[in-house]
């Protein structure tokens, strides 16, 4: 019997489908996404940031951190995760971190001027694995510098890790530099 080449085309279609469809579950989401810069912070062998340089002593003017901005975490200088970030008037933010959109790739946060040009931001991310199962919690602090120039911030991350029960498991620091994404 000769193969029908429809029918071997529609079999390879269908197996692609499902290759891909199970692959989507292991797709990172906003708390997958922090789990990602735990692995590369274990891969660098980076236990803590390296100091971070106050951005605001290149001048004495209060910018805002209002606004759109293209950021980078890093350990070690090396980029481990890009983003864009909204900080909105009043106090909240929007993280959109460059992983799969479809299990899920928005974090919520909230931030308050600590001192001029200076802000601290907060993340609380409910954690799970690509199965579904709740691993715990995720406590993101930035504390971030604006440049004179308001084009520029950059700061310290903290990742804190914690099991079901609020257990602590872990703790990771890295590096977050910006660039403002401007309208005109």
């Amino acid at each position: 019997m000769k193969p029908n080449w429809k029918i071997t085309f529609v079999k390879l279609v269908a197996c692609f489908v499902v290759v891909v469809g199970a692959c989507g579950g292991a797709f990172a989401s906003c708390g997958d996404s922090f789990n990602a810069i735990a692995a590369q912070a274990r891969a660098i062998g980076a236990g803590r940031a390296a100091a971070v340089e106050d951005a605001s002593t290149d001048g004495a003017s209060s910018q805002t951190i209002v606004g759109l901005w293209h950021v980078q975490f890093l350990i070690g200088g090396s980029a481990i995760q890009e983003a864009y970030q909204i900080w909105n008037l009043g106090g909240t933010e929007v993280h959109n971190p460059n992983v799969d959109p479809r299990a899920g790739n928005v974090c919520l946060g909230a931030w308050t001027q600590v001192a001029p040009n200076k802000y601290k931001l907060v993340h609380r991310v409910w954690n799970y694995d690509t199965n579904g199962n709740f691993l715990g919690t995720i406590h993101l602090t930035e504390y971030v510098w604006v440049s004179q120039s308001g084009k520029h911030h950059q700061g310290a991350v903290t990742l804190d890790f914690y099991d079901p029960t609020g257990k602590f498991l872990q703790e990771v620091k890295a590096q977050v530099a910006a660039e403002r994404v401007a309208a005109d």
